[in-house]
């Protein structure tokens, strides 16, 4: 069944072996006044986060016995972790040194963390994980499932409704929208449109006439392209005028703060958006681990903060969770990295968040309390605060009919 991603593949094709044409390039500005639609971002750090170099707990001994150098958040020094207040008690626990900007959403009540948190089923093939995960899984025998955890939410909360209501900032739709018809992929909003003159233009939107599929298809993307095109500011020679976030936001120059940027323009166009999924990768760190690891916690932090500050106006609306496929070895390896591991930390942040405190229980680095003596254990599973957030958000109390066989259900308090 053709989606309007596919569209956009097969329309491009054809306008080049038509016409010539090409996508052309877009800048967007603040649209209308926002409507009142939840807005929920999620994101996936693609690789295994390593959750014990990200935050963790500084002055326990099976840590720091555990830990290298260049593996590991240090209590003291010049690249000393930043201490968070309402977290689990009895240790010190830290975010990494690079992680200020997250450290202030934390502080503002508008972030929390879920440590120890992950999926129930241990395996370490990221290609297993990532899948469970996307798809709202836990047990291998369903990998074959046909819809997204993603999807089944926009089906069940009528989400399709809006001329650009699921975006994917990447090449490809996350396999947490399989099955979503409605899901464009859009990595960089610059490239949403149809160049060409008008009788190219009108030459291609008639080969999409008629009641059909196909042609349904090719009219949305059409509408949507032309939603996007009609909203854009222009400078007096037609040519579009350039992204401006919020007053006293500026996004840095990585690669994610541009992906949060383009996230950031579509929503303000107000063009019906109401759930993205965002992928970032590189987290895969067998060797030398830091200063790499610390590279990308600094890009997450000062994207993630720089996000949030330019969508002030929705924050009322706005949910953003991350989650990871697994976490990394508590023992770090010969090559002063880390191997695949079990439970993670993961982020929400949003209004509707219980912020300012890390949430979920915590199993201790001890070898009797480590997973197969060698793993952080899974507390919480990750699938309950996905099921926290749905109820709460969406008014979806049956987690079952979003993630098949989860039966037992904990409460988290994460949107509480």
């Amino acid at each position: 069944m053709p989606n309007r991603r596919e569209f956009l593949m097969g329309c491009s094709t054809a306008i080049a072996a038509m016409a010539g044409a090409r996508f052309g390039t877009l800048a967007f500005a603040d649209g209308n006044e926002p409507s009142q639609d939840q807005i929920l971002v999620f994101v996936f750090f693609r690789g295994g986060m390593d959750g014990l170099n990200f935050l963790a707990p500084v002055d326990d001994p099976n840590y720091i016995d555990a830990r290298t150098p260049l593996t590991s958040i240090f209590e003291k020094g010049q690249y000393a972790g930043l201490q968070l207040n309402n977290a689990y008690p009895g240790f010190d626990f830290r975010l990494n040194h690079n992680g200020a900007a997250l450290k202030e959403l934390y502080d503002n009540k508008n972030l929390a963390f879920i440590h120890a948190s992950g999926l129930t089923n241990a395996t370490r093939s990221h290609f297993e994980a990532q899948d469970l995960v996307d798809l709202g899984l836990a047990d291998l025998d369903l990998l074959s499932y046909r819809s997204g955890w993603l999807e089944r939410l926009i089906s069940a909360s009528n989400g399709e409704q809006g001329t650009l209501p699921v975006v994917s900032m990447s090449g490809n739709v996350q396999k947490s929208l399989r099955g979503e018809r409605d899901a464009v992929s859009i990595p960089n909003p610059y490239g949403f449109a149809f160049v060409g003159n008008q009788e190219q233009q009108k030459a291609v939107e008639s080969l999409y006439q008629g009641k059909g599929i196909l042609s349904k298809a090719g009219l949305d993307t059409f509408s949507a392209v032309k939603s996007v095109q009609d909203n854009l500011p222009r400078e007096a020679n037609r040519r579009p005028k350039p992204y401006v976030p919020s007053a006293g936001v500026t996004y840095p120059n990585y690669g994610l703060a541009h992906t949060f940027e383009s996230l950031a323009q579509l929503i303000k166009m107000d063009v019906g958006l109401k759930f993205a999924t965002i992928d970032y990768g590189g987290w895969d760190t067998h060797v030398q681990q830091n200063p790499h690891f610390s590279q990308l916690v600094l890009e997450l932090s000062s994207s993630l903060n720089a996000f949030w500050n330019d969508m002030s106006q929705y924050h009322d609306r706005l949910t953003l969770v991350t989650v990871s496929e697994f976490g990394r070895r508590v023992r770090a390896n010969q090559s002063n990295g880390t191997d695949h591991g079990h439970g993670n930390c993961m982020i929400a942040l949003g209004k509707n968040v219980q912020g300012g405190k890390m949430h979920g229980s915590w199993p201790g680095l001890a070898n009797e309390q480590l997973d197969h003596g060698a793993d952080l254990a899974v507390t919480t599973d990750y699938r309950w605060v996905l099921a926290e957030m749905c109820a709460k958000n969406y008014g979806i109390k049956d987690a079952k009919s979003l993630f098949p066989k989860l039966d037992a259900i904990q409460p988290v308090g994460v949107f509480g």
